[in-house]
C-alpha cells in the first residue's frame, strides 16, 4: 500500500494557514485586557443512563435492547 505524502501545494497552503491562525490569536491576545477574568461554561452534561453500565453483562443487554428496536423499527 502507498504511504499517503501530502503534496508541496498542499503543505504550503497548511503552513500558511497555521501562521495566519498563530497571528490572528497573537492580535486577539494583544488586544484582551489581562486583567479581565475569563468565563468558564458551565458543564451541562447530564448522564445517558440513569445507573451507568457496570459491567460487561449490562452493556451487552443494552446491546441487544437497542438492536432490537431498530429490528422492530426496520432499520437493521
Amino acid at each position: 500500500m502507498k504511504q499517503y505524502r501530502p503534496t508541496i501545494e498542499q503543505l504550503k497552503k497548511r503552513y500558511s494557514a497555521d501562521m495566519a491562525r498563530r497571528k490572528m490569536q497573537a492580535r486577539r491576545d494583544a488586544a484582551r485586557d489581562p486583567n479581565a477574568k475569563r468565563v468558564r461554561i458551565p458543564d451541562n452534561s447530564e448522564p445517558w443512563l440513569p445507573h451507568p453500565v457496570r459491567s460487561v453483562a449490562d452493556a451487552m443487554w443494552i446491546s441487544d435492547q437497542i438492536t432490537a428496536d431498530m429490528r422492530q423499527w426496520s432499520l437493521l
